[in-house]
Formats: structure tokens, sequence, C-alpha cells
């Protein structure tokens, strides 16, 4: 693939003059015309509020990239475990359970085919464990 910009001064201002050779010519403009991923996090089971332990199950699968594909991504609990990466499959759900009361910032981070990245963020409030009466 080639891919030649040249940009050339005239009478009537810049011109951008853009040559593509190749099968793959559209590859040379991706990064001007990229639409960034759409990072999406869901709570399947449990609830983002309540008492320590708290057990959530988090659905990325509506994550996604208009004009590409989501090619990794990261989700941080934001309590201080490892972060995890599972390669590109979205569908799976993420299970963690927040072992200590206090104001969480549960993440998740995608990069699309084009090195672009987007976060989301989803607040997890854990509160103190009930005491038995």
């Amino acid at each position: 693939m080639l891919c030649r910009f040249r940009v050339a001064a005239g009478r009537l201002g810049f011109a951008v003059l853009i040559i593509l050779t190749g099968l793959f010519a559209s590859s040379c403009l991706a990064p001007f015309f990229n639409q960034p991923p759409k990072p999406v996090i869901g709570i399947t089971e449990g609830s983002p509020y309540g008492p320590a332990p708290l057990t959530v199950t988090f659905d990325i699968s509506g994550s996604s990239d208009a004009d590409g594909e989501i090619v990794s991504f990261t989700f941080d609990f934001g309590d201080g475990t490892d972060p995890i990466s599972q390669g590109t499959d979205l569908s799976l759900p993420i299970e963690h359970t927040y072992e200590n009361a206090g104001h969480y910032l549960a993440s998740l981070i995608v990069v699309d085919n084009n090195g672009e990245e987007r976060r989301m963020q989803t607040p997890i409030i854990v509160s103190e464990p009930a005491q038995a009466r």
C-alpha cells in the first residue's frame, strides 16, 4: 500500500492532494475519520450499592466500535485489586466481590483497531456489613 500526502499552496489558499494506491487505500485515511469505540458497563447480577461483601456481575457486551473492532479491553474494579484484560471477548460476564466498605469507580477501557481508546466508569458504593441483632 502506498499513501502519499502533498500540500500545495496556490492563489486561493492551501489544497491537500492525497494519492492512494493499493487495495487497502482506505486504511490511509482511517486515522482521519476514525470513530472512537464505545465502552458500555452494565450490571447483570447484584447491585452497585449494598453492604460488604458485595458481589457484582458486570456486563460489557454492549461495547462496540462502529467503524472497526475492539482489539483489547481492561476492566479495573477500583478497589486496588488487579485489573483484568481478557483479550477481545466482551461477551463473558465479569464477577467481582468488594470485600470492604467504600466508594469505588469501576472502569472499562476499550481500544479499537486504530489505537483509539475510551473509558467508562460506574460507581460502586459498599457500606459496612449489617450487624447481627
